[in-house]
């Protein structure tokens, strides 16, 4: 921005000094105002169209670079309209009227960017809100993450344990059966042997039934022999 170096320029005309008081020198000081008001208004329009192209790329300022220029940009603008205000106030001029009309159509027409850039800074806040939300949402979830992972860590390392336990019960527990399978066995065999043995003590009691028996039919035949002979022995006696 480059600001017309108008001698006198927020002076009034009735305050000029004495050697501008001619009308040839007023009618000069008048379009050296002019010149410069003219030279204000193009400065200012384009100010405003290097914000609105600012603007056009996102449809507002969309990064603090872009913002801080916008800003800047119409901060300019701002200080262009206060000079064009202060020839308009301080010239008689008769295009004075004009020049605060096209003064406040220049101030009228920052009032939009102004709220364009507004809405940027907004944005842009609300999508730094959200990123540092989806910031401590990821990291809440990476901790999150590594806090499961310790849990399933030590779930891991308890079910080793219990496996680890487990295989020494199993050991253990076929140890025992295999003693027990060996006792069985022994009892097993010591029942055959038993039942081998009752076997025999089976046969040898029938084999002694059956000899008593003989001896007693043959005791019975033998006393019966001897009481026929008796017989026999005393009827002879008797028949002498």
């Amino acid at each position: 921005m480059s600001f017309v170096n108008v001698a006198e320029t927020n002076q009034p005309p009735l305050a000029a000094s004495s050697s501008i008081s001619t009308k040839e020198d007023a009618t000069r000081q008048q379009k050296a105002n002019a010149k410069a008001f003219t030279q204000y208004e193009r400065e200012h329009s384009a100010t405003l169209v290097k914000v609105r192209r600012i603007i056009a790329r996102n449809g507002s300022p969309s990064s603090d670079s872009s913002l801080y220029d916008a800003e800047s940009l119409l901060s300019e603008a701002d200080a262009l309209t206060t000079a064009m205000r202060g020839l308009a106030d301080s010239s008689k001029s008769p295009f004075n009227t004009i020049w605060k009309k096209k003064e406040e159509r220049c101030k009228a027409e920052v009032g939009p960017l102004r709220e364009e850039i507004t809405r940027g800074v907004r944005k842009m806040q609300e999508v730094s809100r959200k990123r540092k939300e989806e910031e401590s949402n990821a990291e809440y979830a990476m901790s999150s993450s590594a806090r499961l992972l310790n849990e399933q860590e030590s779930l891991l390392l308890e079910s080793q344990r219990l496996c680890a336990e487990s295989e020494e019960f199993g050991a253990s527990t076929l140890g025992t059966m295999g003693i027990q399978r060996e006792q069985i066995q022994g009892a097993s065999t010591r029942l055959h042997e038993t039942i081998s043995m009752t076997e025999q003590a089976r046969l040898i009691i029938k084999s002694m039934i059956r000899k008593a028996i003989v001896n007693k039919i043959v005791l019975y035949f033998v006393i019966g022999l001897l009481i026929v002979l008796n017989g026999l022995a005393l009827k002879h006696i008797f028949s002498k």
